[in-house]
């Protein structure tokens, strides 16, 4: 005889376990399904992913992208060139125009006998370097200007820079030698604009606040490398203008204040009394 267990009928225990297992295997199906349902969506997404539709379209986009970054690039380097290109490339030095100097210290140059179209005031310090940038972009162009009579040139030289000079007075000194030029050689074609031009060459214009500038006689080397007379080559070796060019260069810088509304400086190209805008074709619309 089979003595039951206190509390628990016949039967109970094994129903018990039926129910245990039925439970159990309740559980093992709902985290099946769980696993299944987690997997449906990862491979969802991973076809999307794949899909080749998709990843067609982000290959041209980023062609677009990438055409378009070249595009920029390549027209801000044409615009640039085309900005800075040397004007009349390959022309050179004036051969024809001829320089004289007012009392006041302006040089006008121009072609003898012509009859100019344009007439600009130019404002420059021996020194500056902005002012070698407008010499070897446009030099060449106003040297064929001068020379086909379409232009007359007034040469304003000023001073302001003497303290970024190693001597102190370097922008002084390079004035008053493009004055001897004028004075005693100017009647010579093209050697005042020779003088002009090596001035402001790479190999010629020292830096500001560099260790070393030109000295007179060095001034006056380059003058001789011009065609200028002895006579002018003295001038500068003896700093003879020196002070006049700083007398004049005062006035100047005094008038380029007035033309500026207070803003003076250099290179500035001024024509009937108002500056002129220097992009890559304003001499150009000047004779045109």
């Amino acid at each position: 005889m089979v003595t039951a267990s206190r509390g628990q009928r016949p039967g109970d225990g094994e129903d018990t376990a039926v129910a245990q297992s039925g439970a159990s295997k309740s559980g093992q199906n709902q985290v099946k399904g769980g696993k299944s349902s987690a997997s449906g969506r990862q491979s969802v997404a991973a076809a999307r992913r794949s899909s080749p539709g998709n990843n067609r379209t982000q290959l041209i986009i980023g062609g677009i992208a990438i055409v378009v970054i070249i595009a920029i690039v390549v027209f801000g380097v044409v615009l640039n060139r085309q900005q800075t290109a040397t004007q009349a490339e390959g022309y050179g030095a004036s051969t024809q125009s001829v320089a004289t100097a007012s009392a006041d210290g302006v040089v006008t140059v121009t072609k003898p006998g012509s009859t100019p179209k344009a007439t600009i005031d130019v404002y420059e310090d021996a020194l500056c370097p902005a002012c070698a940038e407008l010499e070897r972009q446009f030099g060449q162009q106003i040297n064929q200007e001068l020379d086909n009579g379409n232009l007359t040139v007034n040469y304003h030289m000023v001073d302001f820079l003497n303290p970024s000079s190693h001597s102190g007075d370097y922008s002084s000194r390079a004035a008053g030698a493009l004055l001897c030029v004028a004075q005693d050689s100017g009647s010579q074609p093209g050697v005042y604009m020779a003088m002009h031009s090596a001035l402001f060459a790479p190999e010629n214009q020292p830096a500001e606040n560099g260790s070393t500038d030109l000295s007179n006689q060095q001034l006056a080397d380059l003058a001789k490398a011009a065609g200028a007379s002895d006579q002018a080559q003295t001038c500068i070796s003896t700093g003879a203008n020196t002070q006049g060019a700083t007398t004049a260069a005062a006035t100047f810088m005094t008038n380029l204040g007035t033309i500026t509304g207070g803003r003076a400086g250099t290179p500035t190209v001024v024509q009937n009394g108002a500056p002129v805008t220097l992009n890559s074709d304003w001499l150009t619309k000047l004779v045109g």
